[in-house]
């Protein structure tokens, strides 16, 4: 007969004592460090004392959010981050960061205990960013004054390089910081104290690692997110570099939308008169100048390939051996395909003075072209995107400091030639102007003989003398 195995009877705690005795568990983990931190009174050795040997234990290394919630708040929170107001949990210690003086020596206390803790318990230090991350996600439910100082201890904490810079991105992921005007008064305190405490190099440096630097205006609140409001904000808070900045990336980010639809009417063959338009739309919707639409326009028209300029650029390839004439060519042939475009963006002087302004600038940066700076003027003028005046006044006051010596002196004789003659009708074409004056100069030259040669080895030297 087979021996009967008699299986043990094991008995399996309930969800409910399980988690009642979790529940006694965390709340004496919580008196032992409520009755810590109120026996040391604040003083940084005695709290660090009192904390490593009750964090030290076994049995309470699992509740690394409890241990931050009591050194933030004083007490526990639940899980929607706000006090709870069950009589077991109501016990709350008063020296804590939101209970503490609203000063930055007073809130270093905290911080340097933290630091310690975190340097001797690695469990602490892999939840420390995520439990600060929990913490921007519940600003609504905190005093302003607890507000305050959880911004201060943060930004400590970035000035010690204890925090990742782009954890502030948490103060948009609860769209309720952004509507109430959280999340800006937030962000406000941070530079603020940035900036007094380091510099304002050291402000925009923590700014730019953030990611904050491109969506900075997004945390304001959507009824007062313009760009007038931002700036008012700001200078009022003495943050003129981030106004700068904003302004930067904004303007940046409007080229890059210009530039794009420019492109797209392109692909789709519009109308060039309907493209300025668009353009026209665009720069007063979003209140332009005149000199950053012709940048855009110019360096999308040069920089842009169109379908209808591959045959040209073909020709052009097999007409020149040259790589530079063929370059030129082809940004001569671009200029005469849109300059219909050109003419109606640069319907006024100051328009024309900016794009002579522009040309100038971009013959300076590519060197290739730096010779080339009074035909493509020419170009231009015979096109009809700029007249006399405009080139006259750019030659005699607006021009720039860039290649200037050498690009007046590519200008000379084309402002000759516009002065020779008020009247446009009654002028000389400017290749027979250019020609006659080839000529001129030619007969002009002084006449030399008694031509002596001599050789010395494989050299030729020439003796000249006067007549």
């Amino acid at each position: 007969m087979a021996s009967k195995y008699i299986l043990p009877c094991f008995r399996f705690k309930s969800g409910r004592i399980a988690k009642k005795e979790k529940d006694n568990e965390l709340l004496t983990y919580r008196n032992e460090l409520v009755e810590a931190l109120d026996r040391t009174k604040g003083k940084l050795e005695a709290s660090w004392k009192a904390l490593e040997s009750i964090v030290s234990k076994p049995d309470y290394q699992r509740h690394i959010d409890q241990l931050f919630d009591v050194l933030y708040t004083g007490g526990l929170l639940t899980n929607e981050g706000k006090f709870s107001n069950r009589g077991d949990l109501k016990l709350r210690t008063s020296y804590c960061v939101f209970k503490t003086h609203d000063e930055l020596n007073a809130l270093r206390v905290y911080e340097q205990l933290i630091k310690r803790l975190r340097r001797r318990y690695k469990h602490l230090d892999a939840a420390f960013e995520s439990h600060a991350q929990r913490l921007l996600t519940l600003l609504g439910g905190f005093e302003v004054e607890a507000r305050r100082r959880l911004a201060l201890l943060m930004t400590l904490f970035l000035i010690d390089g204890q925090l990742n810079p782009r954890l502030l991105l948490a103060l948009g992921q609860q769209q309720s910081n952004i509507d109430e005007g959280l999340a800006l008064e937030f962000m406000l305190i941070v530079c603020v104290t940035l900036k007094r405490e380091r510099g304002g190099n050291f402000m925009l440096q923590i700014f730019k690692k953030s990611g904050l630097d491109g969506k900075i205006i997004s945390y304001m609140p959507p009824m007062l997110r313009s760009d007038l409001y931002f700036r008012q904000v700001y200078q009022e808070n003495d943050l003129n570099e981030i106004i700068k900045l904003h302004e930067t990336r904004a303007g940046q980010e409007l080229r890059r939308q210009l530039q794009q639809r420019l492109l797209d009417d392109f692909r789709e063959k519009l109308p060039q008169v309907d493209v300025v338009m668009n353009v026209r739309q665009f720069q007063r919707h979003h209140h332009m100048s005149d000199s950053e639409v012709i940048a855009i326009v110019w360096h999308t028209i040069i920089f842009s390939h169109s379908p209808n300029f591959s045959a040209s650029t073909t020709s052009a390839r097999s007409n020149f051996s040259s790589p530079l004439n063929s370059s030129l060519e082809r940004i001569l042939r671009k200029l005469q395909i849109y300059s219909p475009l050109l003419n109606g963006i640069c319907s006024t002087d100051s328009a024309q003075i900016a794009l002579l302004m522009q040309l100038q600038e971009w013959c300076y940066e590519h060197h290739s072209f730096l010779n080339h700076f009074e035909r493509l003027t020419v170009h231009l003028y015979k096109a009809g995107v700029i007249n006399e005046d405009a080139i006259i006044r750019w030659y005699e006051v607006d021009h720039i400091d860039k290649g200037k010596v050498a690009f007046l002196d590519q200008m000379r004789c084309f402002v000759h030639w516009l002065h020779s003659d008020r009247d446009a009708s009654s002028r000389v074409d400017y290749n027979t102007y250019l020609a006659n004056r080839q000529q001129t100069q030619y007969r002009s030259q002084p006449v030399y003989s008694d031509v002596v040669t001599t050789r010395h080895n494989t050299k030729t030297t020439i003796y000249v003398k006067h007549s």
